[in-house]
């Protein structure tokens, strides 16, 4: 997601697979976009791929999940493409370990998980992202910021956290001076 509708424009944040968006606005390259979730606004591609009839059966469980090309009988690693963490995809089809969760575009079963399922482990959830570097406005294994990497937590587990600091601190409105502090505990 775009700040301005111009290729070079900076990052403000990223759309993942299965999210979902409406179009505000359209103009020559790009579309003017709300994203459903938080209601972040910003511009992209129109090249994107939107599916209206997408039903979002499971998520992506693990930091990102490889994608595989083809037949419900050969498939090869699609290189470089992955679908990361928290990402939506509707179960069409089941193989062996594999899901079809787009025509001919296939994952591995121990990747995903319901979406009604939860982790309230977040340990175990941010220790997914250790290695991952820090990118302005970044959601995935390729870039995250840190106000990302708590919203993907919240999101994990289908409750609704902000985008941005400024308004994650509006949303916590937590003690202003705390001597002690628990695991757990949001500090901005």
């Amino acid at each position: 997601v775009l700040e301005k509708p111009n290729t070079n424009s900076n990052i403000s944040s990223q759309i993942i697979y299965g999210e979902g968006f409406k179009i505000l606005s359209k103009n020559k390259n790009f579309y003017k976009i709300k994203n459903l979730y938080d209601n972040y606004i910003g511009f992209i591609s129109k090249k994107v791929k939107r599916d209206k009839k997408f039903k979002p059966t499971h998520k992506i469980k693990t930091l990102k999940s490889k994608v595989y090309l083809g037949s419900e009988n050969r498939k090869k690693k699609l290189t470089g493409k992955y679908l990361p963490f928290g990402s939506k995809v509707e179960l069409l089809k089941k193989n062996k370990n594999l899901i079809m969760f787009d025509k001919n575009k296939w994952i591995k079963f121990n990747d995903i998980c319901p979406v009604s399922n939860k982790d309230i482990n977040f340990t175990k959830i941010f220790k997914l992202f250790l290695n991952c570097p820090y990118k302005w406005g970044g959601k995935t294994f390729e870039g995250i910021d840190c106000s990302a990497l708590v919203q993907i937590f919240y999101k994990f587990n289908n409750k609704f956290f902000p985008r941005d600091t400024i308004e994650q601190v509006r949303q916590k409105k937590g003690l202003r001076t705390k001597k002690k502090f628990n695991k757990g505990d949001i500090i901005f």
